[in-house]
């Protein structure tokens, strides 16, 4: 298997989750509003995504961080945003008369004899209904595009296991120690939000990594159809196009192929952006007054802070000045009032890391120089088609041509593409910016960023075709959806037909790593915590962290027979055992067995020379009556279970 289970088990779980939550905002909450999957899902990241964040920034500050005290905090704050802070001394008045009145009109639907389909679906007519399934349709499509196009690159990951790798898990790891600044004073919400997620959907800390770049790849192609239909006139084939065009095309897109599956907090930091530059250009979409903005402001900028310096300071705030030039003279307010957030998020998360770094001893400065620059980022585009200087010179004159539409429409048809416009200069914008060379700019990083904002652009350049062909467009609305599942399929074809030379130059990478995680994957599933060690190699020994002991292979073969023969000697010691504990064994022990080194990487020491002495000692073992199995064997590694104590180790054998 190339990928672990658990990514797509992870994946399935939290999709469930979210239709879940819809169904339950559409059946008691929003039932009287239109609302699409699309706007469901923006409209909640934007707002609890944000608050997940600064809730587990909290409460590891606090030292109360798990997951049950993060969902409780988090209900709590969904029920002070539904009910407003005014209301809460009401809110058990109203509450019991919605329950009441619920009560009221389930009776009598029942006496009404109304069929089941009436009491489980949502109150919607049949076309709104309809409607809403065609969304869905589409959500799951661009999901399952994004999800696999990303899957198929496993066979070329250079990420899993690598020293960042390595890093990345210990950080996620320290957040269940309280721990948020480790490794020096640095943005690391995303690796708290994959914490989060890993805790949320019941997933091993290594396997939300893994699964990190994916879901960050699909919230961005859901965002980006999102984006497209809202601040554009087309609803369905510009907003698809723009969605299956980052999820799909990587020879006409500046992204690294070799370290696509590597998570970015640029990505995560830019999945924030989006919802508030939208919502900013257009204020009515959160349908809130200009206090709640402020707040919901002030949330996402800080979480944006907590993730990425980068996006806060060198992408947002530029957007929010080319926003105030072109919004319309209605909404200059509300962008006045986001301005006014954006100021005081910026001074509470100088205050923060001011203070973190007055704390540990780090110059702030230069902590803000390193915020603006990644040194895990880099742009190596041998795969495109073209070159990236002349690639961007199409993609600008693409824009180009909008923009001239844009003022044509705004001028002369009084129609509002003032939104649509913002976003073609600002994309101009990061062009201009990648092309500087100074020392507190990162240009690989307004590189990648670009392969987000790239889509937007031609999204709205095919809203604009549509718009300029109107009257044609308007005669063919029957065979609308027949077209978009034309669309997906001609788009999907070419991905594959016109790309598949450029896949075949990527060299394959070695399944060690991928196959180790799977094996710990199992190990996990298998049995209890701490009740059993592995023996393995230092490079692996943070998986092992919160879980299980870990012992070296030197350790192994020095010290491990001699540990035994005491062990079992004195095993009914008790007063022994526990004046040297150093003599205890686990229930079971595990011992891994590499068939093939690494040779294509460094990411992990596979020494097979050590290979016959651990076998030599297993040998010892079973001559002295220990019973040692075959846990797992593939073709790369070998796994043997030393049963010091047997059937109180297995989860199975503790169970039944």
């Amino acid at each position: 298997m190339i990928i672990s289970s658990s990514i797509i088990t992870g994946f399935v779980r939290l999709c469930l989750m979210i239709l879940f939550l819809f169904y339950m905002n559409r059946k008691f909450i929003s039932y009287t509003k239109s609302v699409t999957y699309f706007d469901f899902i923006a409209k909640q990241w934007f707002k609890y995504g944000s608050i997940i964040i600064l809730l587990v920034f909290g409460l590891v500050q606090l030292g109360i961080y798990n997951l049950l005290n993060t969902v409780i905090l988090l209900l709590l704050v969904i029920y002070l945003d539904y009910f407003g802070i005014k209301n809460i001394p009401q809110s058990i008045n109203i509450t019991s008369q919605k329950v009441k009145r619920n009560i009221f009109e389930l009776i009598q639907n029942i006496e009404l004899k109304k069929p089941i389909g009436f009491f489980v679906l949502t109150r919607s007519n049949p076309e709104e209904r309809n409607n809403r399934l065609w969304y869905l349709f589409l959500l799951s499509t661009l999901g399952v595009v994004a999800f696999y196009s990303r899957y198929i690159f496993y066979q070329f990951d250079m990420f899993s296991l690598s020293g960042s790798w390595i890093s990345d898990l210990e950080s996620i790891i320290d957040f269940d120690s309280q721990q948020w600044f480790t490794n020096g004073v640095v943005p690391i919400g995303e690796l708290a939000m994959i914490n989060f997620y890993g805790k949320f959907v019941s997933i091993s800390p290594e396997a939300a990594l893994q699964s990190a770049g994916i879901l960050e790849a699909v919230l961005i192609s859901v965002l980006l159809f999102w984006v497209i239909n809202t601040i554009s006139h087309s609803k369905i084939i510009a907003p698809l196009v723009a969605a299956l065009f980052f999820s799909v095309s990587y020879t006409i897109m500046p992204v690294n192929i070799t370290y696509i599956l590597q998570h970015q907090s640029l990505f995560l930091a830019i999945s924030f952006a989006l919802p508030a530059m939208v919502i900013y250009l257009k204020p009515g979409f959160m349908h809130s007054n200009n206090i709640n903005s402020f707040i919901n402001y002030i949330l996402a900028f800080t979480a944006i802070g907590l993730i990425d310096i980068f996006t806060l300071i060198v992408l947002i705030f530029p957007f929010l000045i080319i926003g105030l030039l072109t919004s319309s003279f209605k909404h200059k307010i509300q962008n006045l009032v986001a301005i006014s957030a954006y100021i005081i998020a910026l001074a509470i998360l100088f205050a923060v890391y001011g203070i973190a770094c007055n704390h540990f001893g780090d110059d702030f400065k230069l902590f803000i120089h390193s915020g603006l620059m990644s040194v895990s980022a880099y742009t190596y585009f041998s795969h495109l088609i073209v070159s990236y200087e002349q690639l961007m010179i199409y993609y600008q004159y693409l824009s180009y041509g909008s923009i001239i539409c844009c003022l044509l429409l705004l001028f002369f048809k009084n129609e509002k593409w003032n939104a649509a416009l913002c976003f073609l200069l600002y994309f101009n914008f990061l062009v201009f910016l990648s092309e500087i060379n100074h020392n507190w700019i990162d240009n690989d990083l307004v590189k990648l960023s670009l392969g987000i904002f790239i889509p937007v652009v031609l999204g709205i350049s095919i809203a604009l075709i549509i718009r300029i062909t109107y009257f044609f467009y308007t005669k063919t609305e029957v065979i609308k959806p027949a077209f978009a599942v034309f669309l997906i399929a001609g788009v999907l074809y070419s991905a594959f037909h016109y790309q598949e030379k450029e896949f075949r130059k990527l060299h394959k990478t070695d399944n060690v790593p991928r196959d180790l995680i799977n094996v710990y994957e199992k190990i996990t599933l298998s049995f209890y915590p701490y009740s059993y060690a592995v023996v393995n190699d230092y490079t692996t020994q943070p998986i092992s962290i919160n879980k299980h002991f870990f012992i070296h292979y030197t350790d192994f073969t020095a010290n491990y027979l001699k540990r035994d023969s005491v062990y079992f000697k004195n095993k009914k010691n008790k007063k022994f055992l526990k004046k040297n504990p150093e003599y205890v064994l686990p229930n079971s022990v595990l011992v891994f067995i590499y068939k093939k080194a690494d040779d294509k990487s460094n990411r992990i020491i596979v020494n097979c020379e050590i290979t016959p002495l651990i076998l030599s000692k297993l040998e010892v073992l079973k001559k002295r009556g220990r019973k040692v199995s075959v846990f797992y064997e593939s073709s790369l590694i070998k796994v043997f279970e030393i049963e010091n104590v047997p059937g109180q180790s297995k989860t199975d054998d503790l169970i039944f």
